[in-house]
C-alpha cells in the first residue's frame, strides 16, 4: 500500500475575498515516515514478530523498495508497514530515508490563487474553481478537477513527478514538460491526453481549460512559458 492520502481544495468567491482556503482531509493514512530498504544481497523481512526468525516472516522486501515506519520497537527493529500494506517489523538497520515530494505538504490562498506547498516546490491554480491533490507515492502528486471527478470522467490536469537527474524514463510520455530542476531531482509535469471532464457540460470545460491552461506553462525550458511558470522549485 503506497502512502496515499487526498485532500479537497474548495475555494468560494467569499473565501477568496478573505484570503482563507477550507482544505478537509477526505482520506488519512497511518501515521508513518517512508524509508527505503538497502541490503548487499539478499532481502529484508517483514516479520510478525521483533526476532530473527525464519518462521515469522511475512514478507521479503528488497532494495529500493519502501517501507513506512509507525515506530521504534528498540535498537534493532522498527514497526510499520510496506507498499503492500502488510504490517510487521523489520531490522532497521537496512533502511535508509527515502525522499518524500509531499514533505511538508499544505496549501493556502492568496491573490485570487489556490497554492500547492510542500518542502521541495510550490505552485499555483486559479482560485475560485475547485481542485484536489493525491499524493500517489514518494514522488508523485496528482491534481485533479473536483466535480469532473466526482462525475467519473477523471478529472485529470496534471501530475507532478519527481525524476532522478539520471532518470529519463518520462522521455517516452506522450505529453509532458519539465516544470522545474533542482540540485537533486527534475519536477516533470504530464498531461492527459484525453478528455477528463464531461464534455456536455460547458461549465465543467470552461473551468476544466482554465485549470489546464495554468498548468500547461509548468515549462521551465521554454523561455516565454518560463516567464509566467505556476511551478518554483525551492532550493
Amino acid at each position: 500500500m503506497a502512502k496515499k492520502f487526498r485532500k479537497y481544495l474548495l475555494l468560494s468567491p467569499a473565501m477568496l475575498a478573505a484570503f482563507v482556503s477550507a482544505v478537509p482531509v477526505m482520506a488519512e493514512t497511518k501515521a508513518a515516515d517512508a524509508y527505503t530498504v538497502k541490503v548487499e544481497s539478499g532481502y529484508l523481512a517483514v516479520r510478525s514478530e521483533p526476532s530473527f526468525d525464519a518462521e515469522n516472516e511475512l514478507e521479503a522486501l528488497y532494495t529500493g523498495d519502501i517501507f513506512y515506519v509507525m515506530y521504534d520497537e528498540d535498537d534493532t527493529y522498527a514497526y510499520g508497514y510496506s507498499e503492500s500494506g502488510k504490517e510487521g517489523y523489520v531490522n532497521k538497520n537496512y533502511l535508509v530515508e527515502a525522499y518524500n515530494i509531499a514533505s511538508g505538504i499544505r496549501t493556502h490562498a492568496s491573490e485570487g490563487m489556490a497554492w500547492l506547498e510542500t518542502d521541495y516546490f510550490s505552485m499555483y491554480l486559479p482560485g475560485d474553481i475547485e481542485w484536489e491533490y493525491e499524493v500517489v507515492d514518494n514522488e508523485t502528486i496528482r491534481i485533479s478537477y473536483t466535480p469532473a471527478k466526482e462525475d467519473g470522467y477523471g478529472g485529470h490536469v496534471v501530475t507532478i513527478k519527481a525524476y532522478d537527474w539520471s532518470d529519463n524514463g518520462y522521455a517516452d510520455l506522450p505529453s509532458w514538460s519539465v516544470a522545474g530542476l533542482s540540485n537533486e531531482k527534475k519536477f516533470i509535469a504530464i498531461y492527459p491526453t484525453d478528455v477528463q471532464f464531461n464534455p456536455e457540460d460547458a461549465g465543467q470545460a470552461a473551468e476544466y481549460r482554465r485549470l489546464l491552461e495554468v498548468a500547461e506553462r509548468m515549462d521551465c525550458e521554454d523561455e516565454k512559458l518560463a516567464k509566467d511558470n505556476p511551478f518554483d522549485v525551492k532550493e
